[in-house]
């Protein structure tokens, strides 16, 4: 099948980011660890939790017995996967598949290098999602395309490389773009020249880099051979989304407390229910043979929790902002 314009394409070796356990043939991968090199996506660990809390971690009674560090652990995954559902920003680099390829044909067609014919889970990549519905509408003016991905932000690692001897491309998100034809069971692969990043907002714009006479062509290309203007699963991707170690140093860093505050309410509302601190009220008879405590019909935790939600609240809000609207820069 023809393309519009000579094109260079290399092909694409996709690899998960996560370090996963596959040894056992026939049982799903699991993660080791995730590619921030810990167990939790942004690296909190439970003593992070411990102090930002302020409150000691453990099941009250007598004596009080500490929460174990593995408990503290999965109270932190809770949080970062809560996260990343309500902000749709990945809390660490993850290798998307949209979608994975199935069978040998489609990896050969869409150019992508596996270890075995197709794309498998823990090897190849580390998430997986619908394909995208392409609309020609999208093409302005019938000219460069865009397209918003569901997760973010679409970026790779910015790599310490004195020898200036890393390919650029693995800067950039968007490692490989297919456009299916659906009723020719063929793809058109998008030059990586093409791509052009708004990469906190998850927007990529496909802008011909050959000539300006064939901006038109490309977008109607997709529609004609694929016999409709809107196609189905039409745009097939695979890219890395996710903050890095050096996000979290920078404009960034106000995510690791916003994963601290949800673990905090996480904390603390599973704890309350065994806990006799904070009690309103204290009575103990002369002899000392009864004790009565009141707390707050909201729980013996109930203040701090209300502050660690203003908190979230608040960072939350201001995450969806800086991965929020699409900006197209025009009118």
């Amino acid at each position: 099948m023809s393309s519009p314009g000579p094109q260079t394409y290399v092909p694409v070796p996709t690899k998960a980011l996560w370090n996963w356990n596959t040894s056992v043939s026939g049982v799903a991968p699991t993660v080791n660890t995730y590619s921030s090199g810990a167990k939790t996506k942004t690296g909190l660990q439970p003593n992070d939790v411990r102090q930002y809390v302020q409150i000691p971690l453990q099941q009250f009674g007598n004596p009080p017995v500490p929460i174990p560090d593995q408990t503290v652990l999965g109270w932190i995954r809770m949080a970062e996967d809560n996260i990343e559902n309500d902000t749709n920003i990945k809390l660490c680099q993850t290798w998307i598949a949209a979608p994975p390829t199935k069978t040998l044909a489609e990896t050969l067609q869409l150019g992508l290098v596996t270890k075995y014919n197709y794309q498998q889970l823990g090897v190849d990549y580390d998430f997986s999602e619908a394909a995208y519905d392409f609309f020609f509408s999208r093409a302005r003016d019938e000219g460069w395309l865009y397209q918003r991905l569901r997760w973010r932000p679409v970026k790779g690692v910015d790599t310490v490389d004195p020898a200036g001897v890393v390919n650029a491309a693995n800067l950039n998100g968007t490692k490989n773009v297919a456009f299916i034809y659906p009723l020719l069971n063929e793809y058109f692969r998008m030059p990586q020249s093409w791509v052009v990043e708004d990469q906190d907002r998850g927007l990529v714009r496909f802008v011909p880099a050959t000539s300006v006479q064939m901006l038109p062509l490309f977008a109607m290309q997709l529609a004609f051979m694929g016999f409709a203007e809107n196609v189905p699963g039409g745009m097939w991707f695979q890219y890395t989304a996710g903050l890095t170690p050096a996000d979290y140093q920078a404009n960034w860093n106000f995510m690791l407390q916003l994963v601290l505050a949800r673990t905090a309410v996480i904390a603390l509302s599973s704890m309350q229910l065994s806990v006799n601190y904070g009690a309103l009220e204290t009575a103990i008879q002369a002899d000392g043979l009864m004790q009565r405590m009141k707390f707050d019909p909201r729980g013996a935790f109930a203040g701090a929790i209300m502050q660690f939600e203003k908190q979230a609240k608040e960072l939350t809000t201001r995450a969806k902002s800086a991965v929020g609207g699409v900006h197209l820069g025009i009118l």
